[in-house]
């Protein structure tokens, strides 16, 4: 399992991609299941919001699979989540 430092947790809240490269990434770190869960929450209104912004006709940001994409592996982690 992989370990944060206190710095990368605080940055992982405010932007998960910056510290995570896929949201299953999360899932392997030894955060508290409620820190995963904040920090997967937000990816995943990021990911929305990326979504909202392509539907309006804004190009897709630099999210090479799309913000569906990674709005469904973001989905998926946080039921892993919650089945754990």
């Amino acid at each position: 399992m992989k370990t944060l430092s206190t710095a990368e947790i605080e940055q992982a809240k405010l932007d998960p991609t910056s510290v995570f490269s896929k949201p299953a990434d999360v899932l392997a770190t030894d955060l508290s299941q409620e820190l995963k869960t904040t920090i997967l929450q937000r990816w995943e209104e990021d990911a929305d919001e990326r979504m909202q912004a392509t539907d309006e006709g804004m190009p897709p940001a630099d999210i090479p699979n799309g913000p569906a994409e990674v709005l469904r592996a973001v989905q998926a982690a946080l039921r892993t989540l919650k089945s754990a």
